[in-house]
């Protein structure tokens, strides 16, 4: 087990050396977003503390803007699997307190012991896919307002990138650009074209997964989103729905997808698109806001950073420790007191097992 710990006393320091605690990481059990837990250390007279693979560790939530927690890491070298969960009540707010045995986790229909709980805001690398195709004309000025509140509602160590969509998908920010960059290139958006929504969406997964980000300064983080705006289905791509569901499935990204529908559409992929978006969001533990006004968009992205930002991490070590590549199915649920409320959990459907 790899235990990264938080700045202490020396002597501390130099007993955690001679403990030797500097092995190699292996955490291929679920897609690599959160290889971390965080977990709470003291400090203070005592030098290290040793945890029982055993124990239950929980994690209370950070002051917003707080980094120490993120200093304060465990890794193990056994297959952890980690899961993303958001849990509303029935006005839509996060829920937060749970305690790991308010939650039951079934992989393969095999019940699982949760070993850690975390609550924590901690940064993500954010990606908005947006559709500027030319029936998103009469709504462009309304993305554009989408984005930027995404950006103001949203943890100020965020990282954001932008990837267009027209005939053919493109980045039009990367996540080490400036604030003015991010504006401009918003403010410039012309929609035309034909919508390649899905062929945007594996670009944007290919992006975040590009280490050319993981050595930037401000893009480091682990934790990955990506929030996909626009006013129908796919009428353009190379991509099939079932192909980019199958990519999401290996990857490690929650998608979800604000629908900028009408309220009477006529065209074929604009009747399929929100149950597309809704097929290709579900399965990554996101969803679909469905909107009709500028009120409903602010409210949806609102309410998408607000869940970003008050999400669970659960863990816990597979009872099937089989390294066979194959598809687990993972259902999460609440139990105990939380069962008997009216509250909503969304996590992703599975994962794929390491083969090595």
């Amino acid at each position: 087990m790899v235990i990264a710990w938080a700045k202490s006393s020396p002597a501390a320091q130099q007993s955690r050396r001679n403990l030797g605690l500097f092995a190699g990481v292996r955490c291929g059990a679920l897609p690599r977003s959160l290889l971390a837990v965080v977990v709470t250390l003291a400090t203070s007279t005592y030098g290290a503390a040793q945890l029982g693979m055993n124990e239950v560790h929980v994690l209370p939530r950070a002051m917003p803007g707080s980094t120490a927690a993120t200093q304060q890491v465990l890794r193990a070298n056994v297959d952890l699997v980690l899961v993303n969960v958001t849990v509303l009540d029935h006005a839509g707010r996060a829920v937060t307190g749970l305690e790991p045995t308010n939650f039951a986790v079934l992989d393969d229909k095999n019940p699982q012991i949760v070993r850690y709980l975390s609550n924590v805001d901690e940064p993500i690398s954010l990606l908005v896919v947006l559709d500027a195709s030319a029936s998103m004309a009469a709504k462009i000025q309304e993305a554009r307002k989408a984005f930027t509140e995404l950006i103001n509602t949203s943890n100020p160590q965020d990282d954001f990138g932008l990837i267009v969509v027209s005939d053919k998908p493109r980045v039009a920010l990367h996540f080490d650009d400036s604030a003015s960059e991010i504006q401009a290139a918003v403010d410039a958006l012309q929609p035309d074209g034909y919508t390649a929504l899905w062929d945007g969406l594996y670009l944007g997964i290919k992006e975040l997964k590009n280490s050319r980000y993981q050595e930037l300064k401000n893009s480091r983080y682990q934790r990955k989103a990506m929030v996909v705006i626009s006013d129908g289905g796919d009428n353009h791509s190379r991509y099939t729905e079932s192909e980019l569901r199958s990519l999401l499935k290996e990857a490690d990204v929650e998608v979800y997808a604000i629908g900028m529908f009408d309220r009477y559409a006529t065209r074929l992929e604009e009747r399929k698109g929100p149950l597309q978006l809704d097929e290709v969001t579900s399965v990554t533990g996101g969803r679909v806001f469905s909107v009709h006004d500028s009120v409903e968009l602010f409210r949806a992205v609102t309410q998408i950073s607000h869940e970003l930002r008050n999400q669970y991490v659960l863990g816990y070590y597979p009872s099937n420790r089989g390294r066979d590549g194959k598809w687990r199915r993972l259902k999460v649920r609440l139990t105990g007191s939380a069962s008997q409320a009216s509250f909503r959990l969304y996590a992703k459907k599975g994962y794929y097992a390491p083969t090595e």
